[in-house]
């Protein structure tokens, strides 16, 4: 059974994951269309601002980003773009999380709750499957990081 403490403690992980994938990150860097079609970093962050936001939304809560970052960052953009910076972008994302970290200690988790593409069936579902996409992001920032030769941060070592 997933708990609160576990949703709230996956949700922290990969936040800290996704600073650390930042590091050594400039805004130039953080902007760089290094292969097509891979969106750039800051698209990537940008993106899990906003659909955290929806998350947020369908969960219950009142959370939204910035009109602009929904049109910048939806599903199915990247590219060249005119990307806000990459701390301003973070600052969202970290807004966002917050807010996510808020529906876990208030929402009905067993609500059924229908992702569009079939992804989960309930508000606890979706928060699980937040940390997923997360993961995924994560990942793809790794592989931009890589194409911009830049090495791959250090994880610490999980704690026991």
């Amino acid at each position: 059974m997933i708990t609160r403490t576990m949703l709230t403690d996956q949700l922290d992980l990969y936040h800290a994951r996704l600073e650390m994938a930042l590091e050594g990150i400039t805004g130039e860097d953080a902007r760089r269309v290094v292969a097509k079609p891979l969106a750039p970093i800051v698209w990537q962050i940008g993106h899990l601002a906003v659909v955290d936001a929806i998350y947020v939304q369908r969960g219950g809560g009142s959370y939204t980003v910035q009109p602009s970052y929904d049109t910048l960052f939806k599903p199915g953009t990247g590219g060249e773009a005119e990307y806000p910076l990459l701390g301003e972008v973070w600052a969202a994302f970290s807004d966002a999380h917050q807010a996510l970290r808020a529906l876990v200690k208030e929402a009905d988790l067993a609500r059924p709750l229908q992702h569009p593409a079939g992804a989960y069936t309930s508000v606890g579902g979706m928060l699980l499957y937040a940390c997923y996409h997360r993961g995924y992001h994560a990942g793809k920032i790794g592989t931009l990081r890589a194409l911009l030769g830049k090495p791959l941060p250090m994880v610490p070592p999980a704690r026991r």
